[in-house]
């Protein structure tokens, strides 16, 4: 696990040969966009082939170092096509790599128009110094971590560990061995592909999350400006929503500051999980987008890292379309293929195919960049037919809102009364809205067809929409077909519920209270906006509207909190248009009522507030997660795993405690008979039989060599978790009775079989 020099430098340089040819194939295919916006790209490329490569030939040869050239050499293969197939396409005559590209770009011009950096590039410096301080950082032979990664992290660990030591593929669960894994393990198999050539397990686990962390920044920045192009003040609009979203947070500050007590303010920084935007008794569960999903939750961040990038080539195609700016000369229409670089189809294809390989990176992800898909259709048909009809007054705008409100806030009163809406019941709600949009789209497509003359349309959405749709299928069947319609099976999954986490009749809400106190500032000026914004703000969130209203009536996992991995990123587009509201439009309609003065002292006071309120409640989740420090593995147990790693099988199966922080499962990708519920429960796997085994083994001296053999246990750990975790009646005479072939402290190892 520690690795060596050799490795860390062999694992690193793998890894960047993905991210060169994921370059170089970005800027030969998205010849008509400038560096920046392909090096995002080729980073994304280099990180989906990764990923995806290794695994594939690993299907055939298992997860070797064999498999892992072949990947290469199919990635060389890949960039080498590119070139060739993409050499006719050069630009004003030149072929060489870059065609028709200014070399000397121009900075002063590139810092002008992206004056978020000086948010991005200050933010990436602090995350990377908090997961280097997180992961595995070593402390008198033990191995700490801070307060998010306590958790987490050690599941991650595992998959990485033991994807790497077994080779088994498709991967199976180390922690419940023989039960293939339904988890999105390729945000896991990223780092065993670096892990594999002797890389430290540290730097494996942290090195391709900088890149991710990178991707999902500047690829939140493109979607950003790809929705507010046509505005002013775009600069400061981008830094007032990356401002909202990453930092997202609502009121929960207040009970920390009431009552103003120092004790009561400072056990944000001195109690586990006691932060503004995590403190479950009262009822604040809005997390932060740092400290509880990029930094802990890898689905989400590798994820995130395809998804925002998607989602901006997907609206760079659609506008692009829409405006015709790709249509090529008379002469050149015979020569320009359907998906050749720089055309339209070309984004759809490019998105397609990332879209196509989510479902086993974040499968959350995926379902989101579905749903948002569909509203942008609904939205492209809709312009087509209606324009700019179907503008209403703002009266009519509040009554609308204020009308759905008391409509959402009586199915939660509803909810803690005594006689609550039915999970079947809330389904139906959930499924007749995914019913209503799918109603609307079949009458725009219709009324399309019955106005248009001639049927150009429907080859513009069949070359665009359509082939995206298609690719994606393509890639996505096997996956869903083979691992997630598996995993998504029984009542955890895909169940009724109203408001997803606010279902604790302790501390319940309404719902207006509930999203008041979680969102924050941003909720208000959300519903603010939409009776008195403009209808372009309308558009930025409609979509997001229908994948939001979706979450609220249908869980999609066990766990309900998981509902925020889909709801914030309907979010990221309130974020964008509220900002679009609080730059420019709200600050033109209060100088309105001083007859237009102060301008720029009005925008100045309301962007401020804004920005203030919706991110102070995070600023202290962050500097809490900064200064937390735990203790994950004691130095006996990380001796133990030394050990371990150094003298037993890969495949070799452990009897150890069900720990979540189990130093065994997770460092040396060795199985253990049953690991942590608090992991199992919420992929949707049964264990009950093998957690009351491992309790059996334990504590029943007469049972336990029939256990043993039944599990092909071949060594047991006594430590103290064990020894904490069940009464052991016989520890001495196992001590006798059994092979000691390790011991570190009061951690003994002993040979059963």
């Amino acid at each position: 696990m520690y690795g060596s020099v050799e490795g860390n430098i062999i694992g690193i340089l793998y890894f960047l040969l993905f991210q060169a040819i994921g370059l170089i194939i970005s800027v030969r295919y998205l010849k008509k966009e400038n560096i920046a916006y392909c090096v995002l790209m080729g980073s994304v490329l280099g990180s989906f082939m990764i990923s995806w490569l290794p695994t594939l030939c690993a299907f055939f040869m298992g997860f070797t170092i064999k498999a892992h050239i072949t990947a290469g050499v199919i990635a060389v293969v890949i960039c080498v096509l590119t070139l060739l197939g993409t050499a006719q396409y050069s630009v004003e005559g030149n072929a060489g790599f870059l065609s028709g590209r200014k070399i000397k770009p121009d900075i002063r011009r590139f810092i002008s128009e992206n004056l978020v950096l000086i948010l991005i590039i200050p933010l990436l410096v602090l995350m990377m110094i908090i997961i280097v301080h997180h992961t595995l950082s070593g402390n008198d032979g033990a191995m700490h971590a801070g307060q998010c990664t306590y958790g987490d992290m050690n599941m991650h660990l595992g998959f990485i560990t033991s994807i790497k030591e077994q080779g088994t593929f498709p991967p199976e669960y180390s922690i419940l061995p023989g039960t293939q894994l339904s988890y999105p393990f390729l945000s896991d198999s990223i780092s065993s592909s670096v892990y594999i050539w002797g890389a430290s397990l540290r730097i494996a686990y942290i090195f391709p999350m900088f890149f991710a962390l990178l991707q999902v920044f500047f690829g939140m920045v493109c979607v950003a400006k790809e929705i507010l192009r046509k505005t002013k003040r775009i600069g400061a609009k981008i830094i007032l929503a990356f401002s909202l979203f990453f930092f997202n947070g609502g009121l929960g500050i207040w009970y920390f500051i009431h009552p103003a007590t120092a004790d009561n303010f400072n056990r944000i920084f001195t109690e586990f999980y006691q932060t503004p935007t995590n403190l479950v008794d009262y009822n604040v569960q809005w997390h932060n987008v740092i400290c509880d999903m990029l930094i802990p939750q890898r689905a989400t961040l590798f994820g995130w890292a395809m998804l925002f990038p998607v989602l901006s080539l997907v609206l760079k195609g659609w506008h692009k379309r829409n405006e015709h700016k790709n249509a090529p000369p008379a002469k050149d229409k015979k020569r320009i293929g359907l998906t050749a670089p720089g055309t339209v189809s070309s984004y759809f294809v490019l998105a397609g195919i990332i879209a196509g390989g989510l479902p086993l990176i974040h499968t959350h992800s995926f379902l989101a960049l579905g749903v948002l898909c569909v509203g942008f259709v609904v939205m492209g048909l809709y312009d087509r037919i209606l324009k700019n009809r179907l503008n209403f007054s703002a009266g009519k705008k509040a009554v609308a809102v204020i009308a759905a409100l008391i409509i959402l806030n009586c199915i939660s009163m509803a909810q803690v009364s005594d006689e609550p809406l039915s999970d079947k019941f809330l389904l139906m709600i959930g499924y007749g809205i995914i019913a209503a949009v799918g109603c609307i789209l079949v009458i725009l497509l219709v009324a399309n067809h019955k106005k248009t003359k001639d049927n150009k349309w429907i080859s513009e959405e069949l070359k665009s929409w359509g082939l995206m749709l298609v690719i994606t299928l393509i890639f996505a069947l096997p996956q869903l077909i083979n691992f997630t319609f598996k995993q998504a099976q029984g009542e955890q999954f895909i169940r009724g519920a109203f408001d997803w986490a606010n279902n604790n009749p302790d501390v319940m809400d309404n719902y207006i209270i509930f999203y008041l106190k979680n969102i924050g500032i941003v909720f208000v000026m959300s519903i603010i906006m939409l009776i008195w914004g403009k209808k372009r703000q309308l558009r930025m969130v409609l979509p997001a509207s229908f994948l939001w209203l979706i979450c609220e009536f249908i869980l999609f996992q066990p766990n309900p909190y998981d509902n925020n991995k889909l709801l914030l990123v309907a979010y990221l587009f309130f974020c964008i248009a509220v900002s679009d509201f609080t730059v420019e439009t709200l600050p033109e309609k209060l100088s309105g009522l001083v007859k237009n003065r102060g301008l720029k002292v009005i925008t100045a006071i309301v962007v401020g507030c804004v920005a203030t309120l919706g991110t102070v409640s995070a600023a202290f989740t962050v500097g809490r997660e900064y200064v937390s420090d735990y203790e994950l593995y004691s130095a006996d147990y990380v001796k133990l795993a030394e050990w371990v790693e150094a003298n037993t099988d890969p495949k070799d199966t452990m009897l150890t405690a069900c720990n979540h922080n189990n130093a065994v499962a997770a460092l040396t990708g060795r199985s253990i008979v049953c690991g942590a519920g608090t992991f199992l429960y919420y992929h949707g796997l049964d264990y009950g039989t093998q957690e009351n085994d491992v309790k059996t083994m334990y504590e029943d001296p007469s049972a336990r060599d029939t256990l043993i053999e039944k599990y092909g246990v071949k060594y047991m750990i006594l430590g103290d978790i064990e020894r904490g975790s069940y009464a052991i009646p016989d520890f001495d005479d196992m001590l006798g009775r059994y092979p000691v072939v390790f011991q570190s402290g009061e951690v003994y190892v002993l040979k059963v079989s």
